[in-house]
């Protein structure tokens, strides 16, 4: 190889001590450089570089030495490049990685201070300076220049990551040195008389030369492996499978992200940071300021990471705004992608599969945006038009995408010896997925669109989000629903607002207005209630505005329209619409323009009367468990509820007595008004529940519904009545009453009882006798048990069955034996009267609760077990 040679002069020190006035060695930058660099590759040359006192101004522009060195002055900050550099095509010199030439020594920072110089392990540096009070650079010649680029990077990240040198620039042709005869600028060095420190050569030994080997061999340093990208990042060890588990095991999965977002810790320790934007956005100063104009420090920001920008983002509106983004600012200040994306790291290790579900169960709710609920890893999702809410279970490959926005996965490379990123494997998320159980997702039991009652206290809840409590989520603008003081005067007014809503309506009866208005009143609260009855709106022919009253009273429920569906023609089909429909937790469910009446089919019936529904869901081998806080309505021209549904469904009678109903107009567009301001009408039916209930909760006495007698009746029957309303539950009670179906079973039980008595008769007996007893053939023919003109035997066994120890008319209905065969009687019986609802006095006043000092607390009120979360 040609090569150029600078003569070396050598230099004795004054004293040779590490330092003080009188033991620097003196000895010029220029036969320092010619030390250093005794040998050049041909037609390259070592870089210098000058800064004034200021260091933000002049950036860092190279200058070939053997022009330059003899000319830097003392009172600048003077800099050696650590690599030579080849002219550029246009004969210009630039300290570039298109250039480079050769590395020729390697540059350890902060010795003295953040790096003891025992680290060194005895090795004799080839000098020493100190650039700042206490703190100091120490150089290693190598004994042969490295024009192996890949190989100068591989040592100096060796170095980097035993923490010998700072992280600011990490390529050999960007790492620049102090010379020893310079100052440091910076202000925070300055003496007393404000005059700046002064660099001293402090050890000297050009002679000290180092092949590769022997640097890491004595500075024990760990070279990554040639081929790989570069990274910043320390190379982490592989778990040793061998060894002894630990009680620190799981950290090993599971490195939680750090508390301040790394790149702004960073800004703050170099003094770069100036405030918080918010929205994840920062204002900063731009480490390359001094090329701006005028050296303007103003104009520059960096934002945090999200789904977008994984590494978070950094922009300067300067003219080297294109030069510089993220990448090159992490760079600057050291930081590797891994902690720039300022996310839990998950370590997928073999044998600890529990460990890597639970933490990334952990993950995914840290997040806050996903829950449990019914077995069921969910989401609540807002719709942009309606800003109606609804569950959204999450599937397996939309679980896997958010488990890698959550955390980084990381998974062994055997051949590399290091941890590389990775997807989340798909093994380990269809655990997670196919969970029934999670111990770190909180439990969702619905969302809510308005203020609610927490139902284990009472307590009205009128902030959105999360209620641990509850366990329930709402989506609603709390200033919308501004609820005036609870006064009984205040509840007269927000009727009279209620009442408006409905008078172009043609209800047959004051019972069905107010049905409408229990309604109404269950649409605002049906979270609240674990049980409630579903409603039906029957009129005698079309356009009677069925429809449209459902709608009223649904857009109580929520901002979005009723979810509307056929009625079920099967049981099969309402498991499977009933299920689908509830996973998402719907405001309400409206079975319109229905052309059958409520069949009882097993899922409808548990809906109406059972807290949760669990079933599997279809296509899946996975059961889910739902809520059923969800408004049920109903509307058809002579269709309703019948048998056990007859107790679940409260129907609402409109007739508008004329030919042409559908040509009605409603002028006064109820729903419209709701839509428009429906804070205000939903508080009009708080505030009236919020009156009656500081009124002391009076309840009228009428007869108790067993399913709906608690909370329903509280919130939606009670105080209606208390304002002057009739009973809304009076079509209830009375479809209770006046079953079609048991008034034919109570007609076939007496005439039974007056052909057989009370004694026990066979299924076959009874047919053949009721061939020759009119009266009896009468009574089994209303039921639909008749095949070509005979009673179907098996049908008709099937029918007393299904109502064995029923009580009709005075009459029980028993299974019993006659002759070793089943047989049937019917036994004349005394019904007991029913019992009364206990009364509840205050001073003598009967049916209120009392509001005193109770618990010895001034102005307490006494509320109704219901209302605070416990059976009445």
């Amino acid at each position: 190889m040609n090569t150029d040679v600078l003569t070396v002069f050598a230099v004795e020190p004054v004293q040779p001590d590490r330092g003080g006035e009188g033991g620097d060695f003196q000895i010029s930058n220029a036969d320092f450089i010619a030390a250093v660099f005794p040998l050049l590759p041909a037609d390259a040359f070592a870089g210098v570089c000058a800064k004034s006192n200021d260091l933000s101004k002049g950036g860092w522009l190279a200058a070939r030495a053997d022009q330059f060195a003899e000319h830097l002055a003392a009172a600048n900050n003077n800099y050696l490049n650590c690599s030579s550099f080849y002219l550029g095509d246009d004969g210009s010199f630039k300290a570039r990685k298109v250039q480079f030439s050769a590395c020729h020594f390697l540059m350890l920072d902060d010795l003295g201070t953040k790096v003891a110089m025992e680290r060194l392990n005895g090795l004799e540096l080839s000098w020493l300076i100190e650039t700042s009070p206490g703190n100091h650079q120490g150089g290693i010649i190598l004994a042969d220049p490295l024009s192996d680029g890949a190989l100068a990077e591989q040592l100096l990240k060796a170095i980097i990551d035993a923490d010998l040198c700072d992280a600011g620039s990490t390529g050999p042709l960007s790492r620049w040195a102090r010379l020893p005869v310079a100052i440091n600028g910076k202000p925070k060095y300055a003496k007393e008389d404000g005059s700046p420190f002064q660099c001293r050569l402090v050890e000297w030994r050009p002679d000290k030369r180092y092949t590769p080997e022997e640097i890491v061999d004595r500075l024990q340093l760990k070279l990554a492996p040639a081929g790989k990208p570069k990274s910043t990042a320390k190379p982490s060890a592989l778990p040793d499978n061998n060894s002894q588990g630990s009680a620190n095991d799981a950290d090993n999965v599971l490195t939680p992200r750090a508390a301040e977002n790394p790149v702004v810790a960073a800004l703050k320790a170099r003094g770069l940071y100036k405030t918080p934007l918010g929205s994840g956005k920062h204002d900063m100063t731009c480490p390359w300021v001094h090329e701006h104009t005028d050296q303007l420090d103003s104009g520059a920001a960096y934002f945090e990471p999200d789904e977008l920008y994984p590494l978070g983002g950094f922009c300067c509106q300067h003219s080297h705004r294109e030069q510089f983004r993220i990448r090159q600012l992490l760079e600057f200040l050291g930081i590797p992608p891994t902690q720039a994306r300022h996310k839990p790291v998950i370590r997928v290790i073999a044998g600890d599969l529990s460990r890597v579900v639970d933490a990334a169960e952990k993950e995914l709710a840290n997040r806050g945006r996903h829950y449990q609920s019914g077995g069921l890893i969910v989401s609540v999702c807002t719709d942009p038009i309606s800003g109606d809410p609804k569950i959204v279970p999450t599937s397996a490959p939309a679980l896997t995408l958010e488990l890698s926005i959550a955390a980084t996965w990381e998974r062994p490379d055997g051949r590399a010896k290091e941890w590389v990123r990775c997807d989340p494997p798909s093994k380990y998320t269809a655990i997670l997925y196919d969970a029934q159980q999670f111990r770190h997702l909180k439990p969702l039991a619905g969302v809510v669109r308005q203020p609610y009652y927490r139902e284990s206290d009472g307590v009205l809840i009128t902030e959105p989000g999360y209620d641990s409590a509850s366990q329930r989520f709402g989506v609603f603008d709390a200033h919308q629903f501004d609820m005036p003081d609870p006064t009984p005067e205040a509840a007269r007014a927000a009727l009279v607002l209620l009442e408006d809503l409905l008078t172009e309506f043609h209800f047959v009866a004051a019972t069905d207005k107010a049905a409408a208005l229990a309604a109404i009143f269950t649409a605002a609260v049906r979270p609240t209630l674990a049980h409630a009855p579903g409603f039906h709106v029957k009129a005698p022919m079309p356009g009677s505005g069925k429809t449209y009253l459902c709608e009223l009273i649904g857009a109580f429920a929520g901002p979005g329209g009723n979810a509307k569906v056929s009625y079920p023609t099967s049981s099969e089909e309402a498991t499977k619409v009933i299920l689908s429909l509830l996973i998402t937790s719907p405001a309400v469910i409206e079975f319109d323009d229905m052309d059958t009446d409520w069949i009882p089919h097993g899922s409808i019936k548990r809906m109406l009367t059972a807290e949760h529904i669990t079933d599997r869901i279809l296509g899946v081998s996975k059961t889910v468990t739902v809520s059923t806080r969800t408004l049920f309505l109903g509307s058809g021209n002579n269709v309703g509820p019948v048998r056990d549904l007859l107790r679940r469904v409260l129907t609402i009678h409109i007739d508008p007595r004329c030919a042409t109903p559908a040509t009605m107009t409603y002028e006064a567009l109820p729903l419209d008004k709701v839509r428009k301001r429906r804070g205000v009408y939903v508080a009009a039916v708080l505030c009236i529940i919020q009156a009656w209930r500081k009124a002391g909760a009076p309840r009228t006495e009428v007869d108790s519904i067993v399913t709906f007698g608690g909370a329903w009746s509280d919130y939606c029957r009670y105080p209606l009545m208390w304002l002057g309303h009739p009973d809304p539950a009076t079509a209830l009670l009375e479809q209770v009453r006046h079953d079609p179906d048991g008034d034919a079973l109570g007609v076939l039980m007496t005439e039974w009882h007056a052909v057989f008595g009370s004694m026990p008769t066979t299924v076959r007996k009874a047919v053949e006798v009721a061939a020759t007893q009119a009266d009896l053939l009468d009574a089994l023919r209303e039921f639909p048990i008749e095949e070509k003109g005979t009673i179907n035997r098996s049908k008709l066994g099937w029918l007393l069955k299904k109502n064995a120890n029923r009580i009709v008319n005075g009459f029980e209905l028993q299974q019993t034996l006659a002759n070793g065969r089943t047989a049937w009687r019917v036994v004349a019986v005394k019904t007991p009267p029913l019992t009364p609802s206990p009364p509840f006095t205050q001073s003598g006043e009967k049916n209120c609760y009392a509001i005193g000092r109770g618990s010895g607390q001034s102005g307490s009120m006494t509320l109704p077990r219901s209302l605070s979360g416990h059976p009445s």
